[in-house]
């Protein structure tokens, strides 16, 4: 079975892939419904029941374990398709770190800058449905970080950091960004295309740009250092920082105003950008350096 696909066109490999994603999303979410029938149905309704908290990360588990870590392996498997499993050096991971630290200030300004866009007025119900859907959706993303105990917040690290990271990371920029390069050639335009479908599959628009430019930065990672790793480090970075924040917040230990620095733009948040523009840039520099010696040797 290994590599049966592997002489198909890159179209049919969107196709096989896009098969994949189906089949194992409704396999996963069997097995999560499967859990709930076993647990016990709560009141999902209900967002303070410790129970219906519960049962919706194993559900989002699963969902994340089938859609975005299972089909990318699959299809490596069955089109000996290269995932990109090579090594970095320790500067490209600081920088990577450096980066996504640095820049937060100004993530939280463009963030702030998108929830204050509106749409056309003759599209004004569907701007009132996707803000109360952004609405619904912060009220779960607040249940959910409600923390309480250290094996909270590692069970938060868990679902919210890890397997986003790890498995985000393998299908959009380990599989899709890498088949829309090999079917049209072009490097930015890959990257693009790849972090617009990114952003779009989230489902949360009142962010869309912010997760589009992270989405860039996190294919541009790739193709610089050549490494899957750097971009899943990056991404886990991000992630596991709102869930720390979050955490020590709860129980008092920083200051909930951590959480908006940069959302009211001024000197911060441009200094904040232009340093994440230099540390890219340093990262861009290390990359060819370090691809020109391994040419060379």
């Amino acid at each position: 079975m290994k590599g049966i696909w592997q002489s198909a066109t890159t179209k049919m490999h969107l196709v096989y892939l896009l098969l994949l994603l189906i089949l194992s999303f409704v396999v996963f979410n069997f097995i999560g419904m499967l859990g709930v029938v076993v647990g016990g149905m709560p009141n999902m309704l209900d967002l303070t029941a410790g129970n219906t908290i519960a049962v919706l990360k194993w559900m989002q588990l699963c969902s994340a374990i089938g859609l975005f870590i299972v089909p990318p392996l699959l299809f490596a498997y069955f089109t000996n398709h290269k995932l990109g499993w090579t090594s970095f050096s320790r500067q490209q991971l600081l920088l990577a770190i450096a980066f996504m630290l640095l820049t937060l200030p100004f993530i939280n300004g463009l963030a702030v800058w998108n929830e204050n866009l509106h749409l056309p007025s003759f599209l004004a119900s569907l701007e009132s449905w996707m803000r109360q859907a952004e609405a619904e959706a912060m009220r779960m993303t607040k249940a959910y970080l409600v923390m309480d105990t250290p094996l909270d917040l590692l069970v938060n690290l868990l679902i919210i950091a890890v397997v986003p990271a790890i498995g985000e990371e393998l299908l959009f920029r380990g599989v899709i960004q890498k088949l829309f390069l090999k079917w049209n050639g072009k490097v930015h335009l890959s990257v693009w295309i790849t972090a617009f479908v990114f952003s779009a599959v989230h489902m949360q628009f009142l962010g869309f740009f912010p997760r589009l430019i992270l989405g860039a930065i996190l294919g541009y990672m790739l193709v610089w250092s050549g490494s899957l790793w750097l971009p899943i480090i990056a991404h886990f970075t991000n992630n596991a920082f709102a869930v720390v924040v979050t955490y020590f917040i709860g129980i008092d230990k920083v200051n909930p105003s951590v959480e908006s620095i940069g959302s009211e733009g001024g000197s911060i948040t441009l200094i904040s950008g232009l340093g994440g523009l230099l540390l890219l840039y340093l990262m861009k520099e290390i990359s060819d350096k370090n691809r020109h010696k391994k040419t060379s040797q």
